[in-house]
């Protein structure tokens, strides 16, 4: 089986692309038809309507609820204000109106009605109030068993045969949280004697903490001598009031239903106030104004932006109008907000825009099919011709198959031409460079060739193995990485020279040239020029007899170990071999040099190999940097214990006896790398002679 090498500029590349590019076109002529068509951009105008509609079918049965049957007052209010005027007392009067205010809630059909009265004491005690309740409005019951007294005298409760409600109360308490349903009528009582101009509605709210959320329906109440004497309205709550914010109309399931708002003319934002159904709880942050972005200004459409949902809410906003032109609270303005997710709103936009992209996906791959198919069929032979070319040893002349296509075939006659030549010409340089008898080899990396030119001597080299040349010969880039791995061990001070472990060190120096954009490299064996660098370095820095850095070796060693980061603490130490020229006057030269070799054995033992650095300045003088130490005391108990073991130390003599080895030594602290060397060396040495005074083989140490 033929891999298939996919490239831009492959026969299998250009001819499946042109096929694609074919039916990819039809795709996208007849999805531009439907689009240009208006297909999308209907259906998107269809769901928005669909949607405004319902919306607006909701808000006119809540505004017709809300300002025909709920305000329904008007009937009662004359009378009320009449049985007022003739019993001024309260107890009286709400005797008199208890059955005319069941009645009021009847016809109504709200979830309470009350009166509340206004009294000098009412800051201290409460207001005198009359507030009857029906959990559930629809079901009327001719003995008034399903009402319940939520605040009033408790005998009238009785007489009525109403039980009172868990939150019942003599009178109602008005506080902070509760008082705008009272304050507003009453406060604007004084516009007109027209009760019903000033109605209000209020916002949610409750009587009293444990009591349940209403909102409340009221009006200013007048006596019949148009004498203000409180409030009367009616209040419906939220449970009841969230029957007409169901949202199945929307949405069947997982609906995200209607929410009521509320703003005034002056704000900018909605603030939702009533809220429906726990999804809608969920997802709308009740506490935040809704952020809205208008999609479409004839339908009140818009996305809420903040909110809790993983998709896109569509909003539809309708006014519900409930306060007259020029009245206190027509500032004040409802909205009723219905919401669905995109998913449900657009879900037929989004079925035909998932038709036409797996139209458009099927026609991308009916395309690859085809054009690999068609492409196959016409780039094999030449796929086969150049995996044979490809699969060539490099090292043979080329002999090519025939494809049965003329202008293939001449292409692979000129090919077997120019690579038998090339490998002519390899071979003449490769005679050339082994008649010369020179470690030398040489590389050429062509731009416009995968492959790299070579002489036989290279692989020698470079120490590469018989199967892994035929793999660098063939692929320029695994050549690149051979040369990389070996530029990563360069020799320190050794321009293009680098080192190579083949069993044994080797050094080689490779030196490359660029020529446009091809590279030309030759490579050296400078193994034994290294070799005899490195010896004539190692004797230039060492002492012949001893082995030990010279006097300058040292003074660099010193200077470079000074200059390292965090070189801690540190001392220089000056040595004196006592009695020297004592053994060379009594027993000659060569059993003094036996006596300094001893000596600097017994020196090298100081302290760990990396901590020091031992060297001899003249005959009988040594000095050592110790270093790395973490303080002053360590470097002490070193030198101490050091002096210990000297007093054992002793040489041979010829007569049989040993002569002791004594050394006297001073030390100078050294504090950093800008000390000077000369200045150190003569405190150490000030402290040597310092020690020789007050007796051989001992050590003092200054600074």
């Amino acid at each position: 089986m033929i891999k298939t090498r996919w490239s831009r500029q492959s026969i299998y590349f250009k001819l499946t692309i042109f096929v694609i590019f074919i039916i990819i076109f039809q795709a996208l002529l007849f999805t531009g038809a439907m689009l240009i068509g208006g297909v999308l951009s209907r259906a998107k105008e269809n769901a928005y309507q669909s949607f405004s509609e319902k919306v607006s079918n909701r808000k006119e049965t809540i505004e017709r609820e809300m300002k025909n049957r709920w305000t329904n007052v008007d009937p009662y209010l004359i009378q009320i204000a009449g049985v007022l005027s003739d019993y001024p007392e309260q107890k009286e009067f709400f005797d008199a109106v208890a059955q005319d205010l069941i009645a009021m809630l009847r016809t109504t059909q709200t979830t309470g009605a009350f009166i509340i009265l206004d009294e000098p004491n009412a800051a201290e005690v409460g207001n005198p109030v009359l507030y009857i309740r029906d959990y559930d409005p629809m079901l009327n019951d001719v003995g008034n068993k399903d009402l319940y007294m939520v605040h009033g005298p408790s005998e009238l409760a009785k007489s009525l045969k109403i039980p009172l409600d868990q939150t019942w109360g003599y009178h109602l308490k008005l506080t902070d949280d509760n008082r705008a349903f009272f304050d507003q009528p009453y406060r604007n009582a004084s516009l007109t004697f027209n009760a019903g101009l000033l109605g209000y509605w209020s916002l949610p709210f409750q009587l009293s903490p444990n009591d349940l959320p209403i909102v409340t329906y009221t009006m200013p109440l007048f006596n019949a001598d148009y004498e203000l004497r409180g409030i009367i309205g009616v209040e419906v709550s939220l449970n009841y009031l969230n029957q007409y914010l169901s949202g199945t109309d929307l949405q069947r399931r997982d609906s995200m239903g209607y929410l009521i708002a509320y703003s005034k003319s002056e704000e900018s934002h909605l603030k939702p106030v009533i809220t429906s159904g726990a999804l809608q709880k969920r997802m709308i942050r009740e506490t935040e104004p809704l952020l809205l972005t208008r999609v479409h200004s004839e339908l009140n459409m818009f996305t809420i932006e903040n909110h809790d949902s993983a998709e896109p809410i569509y909003a539809c906003l309708e006014r519900i109008g409930l306060y007259h032109l020029n009245t206190p609270f027509e500032a004040e303005e409802w909205y009723l907000v219905g919401m669905m997710t995109e998913g449900s709103l657009l879900s037929f936009v989004q079925r035909i825009q998932r038709i036409l992209s797996a139209s458009l996906v099927i026609s991308i791959l009916i395309g690859i099919a085809g054009g690999i198919f068609i492409s196959y069929g016409v780039s094999r032979p030449i796929v086969k011709l150049a995996k044979q070319v490809r699969e060539s040893s490099g090292e043979k002349n080329l002999q090519l198959n025939a494809t049965g296509l003329l202008e293939v075939d001449e292409l692979a006659m000129a090919m077997e031409a120019a690579n038998n030549s090339l490998l002519d010409t390899a071979l003449r340089m490769s005679r050339i460079i082994d008649l010369v008898e020179v470690p030398i080899g040489a590389f050429e990396i062509r731009e416009n060739s995968e492959g790299v030119f070579v002489t036989d001597q290279l692989w020698h080299l470079l120490d590469v193995e018989i199967e892994e040349r035929n793999l660098l010969v063939k692929d320029k880039a695994a050549f690149r990485k051979k040369l990389d791995h070996i530029f990563q061990y360069p020799e320190e001070g050794e321009p293009n020279v680098y080192v190579l472990s083949k069993g044994e060190l080797c050094w080689l120096k490779i030196k490359i040239t660029q020529w446009e954009k091809d590279i030309l490299g030759i490579v050296m064996d400078v193994t034994a020029e290294m070799l005899e660098k490195n010896q004539i370095k190692a004797d230039r820095d060492r002492d012949p007899l001893t082995g030990i850095l010279n006097r300058k070796a040292f003074q660099e060693e010193l200077k470079h170990q000074m200059a390292a980061e965090q070189a801690g603490t540190a001392a220089l130490l000056m040595f004196d071999l006592d009695n020297l020229k004592k053994v060379n006057d009594t027993h000659g030269h060569q059993l003094g040099d036996q006596y300094i070799l001893h000596a600097v054995e017994m020196l090298k033992t100081i302290a760990k190999q990396h901590q020091m650095v031992l060297g001899r300045r003249s005959g009988d003088e040594f000095v050592l940097l110790l270093h790395h130490f973490s303080n002053r005391q360590a470097i002490r108990e070193c030198v101490n214990n050091f002096f210990n073991r000297l007093q054992n130390a002793a040489i041979s003599l010829p007569d049989g006896s040993h002569k002791p080895v004594t050394l006297s030594g001073g030390l100078m602290w050294l504090e950093g790398p800008d000390q000077v060397y000369e200045e150190a060396l003569k405190l150490a040495d000030e402290a040597l002679y310092q020690a020789k005074r007050s007796g051989k083989g001992s050590w003092c140490e200054k600074g």
